[in-house]
């Protein structure tokens, strides 16, 4: 889709792309802001942050802010935006986006190696640190259920002939739960390795 304008009033089509597989199956990827021809760069930007169109992830940790392939700015998860030495953030939209689309995808290593290491030395954010809990909370949970689902199938299928008491099903079923909440938080934190 193009973006229309006209001489005061425009209708810019904002694309994003997934940060994850759930992201892209269920997450809404595209949007239509609408804005006059003279509203800059930085307030168009402000409004699309404030709207939490943008997602990201423990390994998308930034995006690209593009038209046409050309790069404006990157934006981060606290909302900081890093603007290219060639991009005026004043800059109006109607001139810099003109009848394209504006683009939000995800380009690891844009600053090049040196930054990537001086960000992966900085302290982790408090996004990253929420998220990382999270994780750890909801993988813990899943494999929770997995050891009882386990556990249950043991118990009907290849120790159904030790002909354990009720108490001991009961056991084999918490022991259950407790490894698959213990394989869960420790393949959540595979995923934070700098954390």
């Amino acid at each position: 889709m193009e973006a229309h304008s006209s001489s005061k009033n425009m209708r810019i089509n904002v694309f994003r792309q997934a940060c994850c597989s759930a992201d892209d199956q269920m997450g809404n990827l595209e949007a239509i802001h609408r804005v006059s021809s003279s509203t800059t760069l930085k307030a168009l930007l402000q409004e699309i942050c404030a709207k939490d169109f943008l997602q990201y992830s423990s390994t998308n940790d930034r995006l690209s802010v593009e038209v046409d392939g050309r790069q404006l700015a990157e934006v981060y998860p606290s909302g900081e935006v890093r603007w290219k030495a060639d991009t005026s953030p004043e800059a109006p939209v109607g001139l810099v986006i003109g009848q394209s689309s504006l683009h939000f995808v995800f380009r690891l290593g844009a600053h090049g190696d040196v930054n990537v290491k001086r960000r992966s030395q900085e302290p982790p954010s408090n996004y990253q640190i929420g998220a990382m809990q999270l994780d750890r909370r909801m993988y813990g949970g899943i494999g929770a259920f997995f050891g009882l689902v386990m556990a249950w199938i043991l118990l009907h299928t290849v120790l159904e002939t030790f002909y354990f008491d009720r108490m001991e099903k009961w056991l084999i079923c918490l022991l259950g739960i407790i490894a698959g909440s213990i394989v869960g938080r420790i393949v959540a934190s595979g995923k934070w390795p700098a954390l």
